[in-house]
């Protein structure tokens, strides 16, 4: 592993935020985050490969995407992990912004940067300086166990539209024990190419190409052909994953949302698995290769698949290979419509703590999916205001309570309550788990639709709460409270 000396003194320098979850401060120069068994190191500036401390009982180390008992699976080598955004202006110029601690950095300036109080979440916001755009990384604990989601937010702050925006994520894999000498396995490719509706623009296994999508990303020779297509165990040899992804234009105002899954899981099966019940579209899976292989640099010169021969047939991988600790990184969001267009394709949450669900600088007008219980309790900080509330076909009888008076207790699947001006938490209940995982479309999830003022720093947290039957004297309050409910208003939308 070769450890930069610059990145030490930040280290040293940092001082980590135990603030509110996902609260920012001036730059700083990162953090290590853990959920599970995986930890991330997250730079001030959004990309992974931190150096400072973390779960190794080794000291301070280089952390990438880390998996307690088995290590890490991108930093050995070099810290090739990154992202980059470029947009075309009005004039028809171009313009980008991308951070990489291996191939560069650059066209951004400013920003904040946050670790959370529970140690689990991390926060980067910054501006590019070509364009009125600002790019947010928000990474805190996933739906699924050892796996983080990095909800990844594009904003166009300006008064003009741009076009052509691109953002690019490339990511060296070094899986142990086998660095340098890894398999790597793309799915989603295809179904989700620009040509057939969706947003990838390029995909290949060149781990080493530089995060300025401006530069032209390239692909790593192996026994198998890894451009715009899907692959199984490409390799072995010393490669990784770049993914362009193209999202139009971004009117004045308009931000773009999608997330990045980064996880670890204790064989090829479990991380498949993971990958599919967060709805990702694109994914990358990263794999010892069960071979000793001990020349490796990781520098990003290409390898030959394997000493004295040109690749290695995908019939004479090792079977063992799929039972040692896999490594993945996702995306959601990049299959031709933006996470929260329709209740089939929401936008998820972070789980910092049990029970507790956050959306992190939600947008107006969306879908939002946590796990189905009884009911949520429904807030916003910041200064946001809730404006309406709609639950999708399927669920029946729901309850809305705003400052513990029930005003509404039918509010049906396709129905919108739209709420009157104040309200800053609710709670929704009777959602009836065990009846109502049986509604099309839906099995175990619980999609909302959601309005709401927004301004900035906006944070929406949705919290679990039993649904017991109101007690006789709390059926008396409400009675009591029938004439306070002229401020409240509920319309059915035209079916």
């Amino acid at each position: 592993m070769h450890l930069n000396p610059a990145k030490l003194a930040r280290a040293v320098a940092s001082a980590l935020v135990a603030s509110a979850l996902f609260g920012a401060v001036e730059a700083s120069a990162g953090g290590v985050i853990t959920t599970g068994l995986t930890s991330l190191g997250v730079n001030d500036s959004g990309e992974l490969n931190f150096f400072g401390d973390g779960p190794d009982p080794d000291g301070p180390l280089l952390y990438g995407v880390y998996r307690h008992g088995a290590g890490d699976a991108i930093s050995p080598g070099c810290a090739c992990e990154g992202w980059g955004v470029s947009v075309t202006l009005g004039d028809l110029s171009q313009t980008s912004a991308f951070a990489n601690q291996s191939s560069g950095s650059g066209g951004y300036e400013g920003g904040t940067f946050g670790i959370g109080a529970l140690g689990n979440t991390a926060t980067s916001t910054v501006r590019m300086s070509g364009a009125a755009v600002t790019i947010r990384h928000a990474y805190g604990p996933s739906l699924q166990a050892d796996t983080f989601q990095a909800q990844v937010t594009i904003s166009n702050t300006g008064a003009t539209a741009v076009s052509d925006l691109v953002y690019r994520r490339a990511m060296d894999w070094d899986v142990p024990p086998t660095e340098f000498w890894e398999y790597v396995t793309h799915g989603g490719v295809v179904a989700n190419l620009e040509a057939n509706g969706g947003n990838v623009r390029f995909a290949s296994n060149n781990g080493f190409a530089s995060s300025n999508p401006l530069d032209a990303p390239g692909a790593i020779e192996t026994n198998i052909d890894t451009s715009n297509t899907d692959f199984d165990k490409a390799g072995p040899a010393d490669h990784g994953s770049v993914f362009d992804f193209a999202f139009g234009s971004l009117a004045a105002g308009e931000s773009r949302v999608f997330n990045i899954y980064y996880g670890s899981a204790a064989n090829e099966s479990q991380a498949r698995s993971r990958i599919a019940a967060l709805g990702a579209n694109v994914f990358s899976i990263g794999q010892p290769s069960g071979l000793t292989r001990g020349d490796g640099e990781g520098g990003g010169e290409e390898v030959p698949s394997a000493p004295g021969d040109e690749g290695v047939s995908a019939a004479s991988v090792d079977p063992a290979v799929s039972d040692l600790p896999a490594f993945f990184f996702a995306f959601g969001g990049v299959g031709g419509s933006e996470l929260g267009s329709s209740p089939t394709n929401p936008i998820l949450p972070f789980v910092p703590a049990p029970d507790t669900f956050v959306f992190d600088a939600p947008q107006p007008r969306r879908w939002y999916d946590p796990p189905m219980v009884e009911g949520f309790t429904i807030t916003l900080a910041g200064g946001g205001e809730f404006l309406e509330v709609m639950a999708p076909d399927g669920f029946t009888d729901l309850e809305l309570i705003v400052d513990g008076v029930v005003v509404e207790d039918d509010l049906d699947g396709g129905d919108s309550f739209f709420f009157a001006p104040g309200v800053t938490s609710f709670k929704i209940v009777g959602i009836h788990p065990l009846l109502d995982a049986g509604a099309p479309g839906f099995g175990s999830a619980f999609p909302l639709f959601l309005d709401f003022t927004n301004p900035d720093g906006t944070t929406m947290t949705w919290t679990s709460i039993n649904a017991p039957v109101p007690e006789p004297a709390e059926w008396a309050l409400i009675l009591l409270s029938i004439p306070l409910l002229g401020w409240q208003v509920r319309r059915r939308r035209a079916a």
